[in-house]
């Protein structure tokens, strides 16, 4: 029986494992769609992206293109 309950555990950390590896998988894939969506934006409005980023002097908080 101790065999068993260790084999389970062994399963369930590698179940963890492949859904936080899921996960990350994920949420990097969104944020390369944002980016190239940005980088679309940039093109369409024959702008440098640098022309569209706060100075680096800005305060924390979220933007709205104009």
């Amino acid at each position: 029986m101790s065999h068993n309950s260790q084999w389970d555990e062994k399963w369930i950390n590698r179940q963890v494992a492949v859904a936080e590896y899921l996960d990350t998988l994920s949420e990097l894939s969104a944020r390369l769609d944002s980016l190239q969506f940005f980088a679309a934006l940039c093109e369409t409005r024959n702008i440098s992206s640098r022309k569209m980023l706060p100075d680096s002097d800005a305060e924390d908080g979220l933007y709205i293109f104009a």
